[in-house]
């Protein structure tokens, strides 16, 4: 078994992303691929919030993720954070939904690449549990 490029596995995240939010009732689109702003938008009590999504895969366990990058100079004002771990085996998803702020208490800037930086997935699961969508309350 193989991963998929990166693109390809980002790619397949927004889809899964955009077909769970669905799935709870919720409106959500995607945004054209290469626009400028983030991957998904969802509405909720008829406000639009948009939604930065960030899909890594694994194989065997998800302790194979040691990141997702997230460049927070460009997407730092996302309303949510929709982290993706993806068992590639499979194709399961588990989704990891942050609020703006939470996301920002899991960021750890990369001192050697400015304005780049990552959210730790041990501080997302700490800060959220897998597939709560509460954060859309």
């Amino acid at each position: 078994m193989k991963k998929l490029a990166h693109q390809q596995a980002g790619e397949l995240g927004e889809a899964l992303a955009l077909a769970k939010l669905n799935s709870l009732g919720f409106a959500a689109y995607a945004s054209p691929a290469g626009a400028p702003g983030h991957d998904l938008m969802v509405v909720v009590d008829g406000k639009a919030l948009s939604v930065e999504v960030k899909t890594r895969q694994y194989i065997d366990r998800e302790s194979e993720i040691t990141r997702w990058p997230v460049l927070m100079a460009t997407k730092g004002d996302a309303d949510l954070f929709l982290f993706v771990a993806l068992n590639i085996t499979s194709l399961s998803p588990t989704f990891y939904l942050l609020t703006n702020e939470q996301a920002l208490a899991c960021h750890r800037s990369d001192p050697t690449r400015e304005k780049s930086g990552n959210c730790l997935p041990s501080a997302v699961r700490r800060t959220v549990k897998a597939n709560d969508f509460g954060a859309l309350q």
